[in-house]
């Protein structure tokens, strides 16, 4: 996500660095404007950028579990608020079982996805489809 709106900061200096060339045939004076206002607008948006990033950082947490003979992985992310459920079908593949979005209810995160509801509390997994009564999970490191 951050390489596409990191893309736009060329795109903000040579739009405007293209309108100043523009603009210098027809007003010398007013094209300094555009040439000025191409290195302000670049630097403020790298600022804004990089300032977000410091204050919103990604994080995301792994728990394994495993229901019979089949192993899972519960990926829940703090920034954005997002979850998912992982099938660990061989050691080089896995295939997604769901994935939805979590909210903070009480002590317990309740994850939502367009099949299912589920709680996490206490490193335990409730409700999920499979085997809805409590799945201990381990953290993964």
């Amino acid at each position: 996500m951050s390489i596409g709106v990191e893309s736009y900061r060329p795109h903000i200096f040579g739009v405007n660095i293209l309108i100043g060339i523009i603009v210098f045939f027809f007003k010398k004076r007013l094209s300094i404007l555009f040439f000025v206002n191409s290195i302000v607008c670049y630097l403020i948006f790298s600022f804004l950028w990089n300032s977000w990033i410091e204050n919103h950082p990604y994080s995301s947490t792994e728990y394994s579990f495993q229901i019979e003979d089949r192993k899972f992985i519960l990926g829940i992310d703090k920034n954005p608020d997002h979850f998912g459920i992982d099938e660990i079908v061989s050691e080089s593949k896995d295939s997604l079982i769901t994935i939805g979005m979590h909210e903070k209810v009480g002590d317990s995160l309740k994850l939502t996805s367009m099949q299912e509801k589920m709680y996490f509390y206490n490193n335990k997994l409730i409700g999920f489809s499979i085997n809805p009564t409590q799945i201990e999970l381990n953290k993964i490191e």
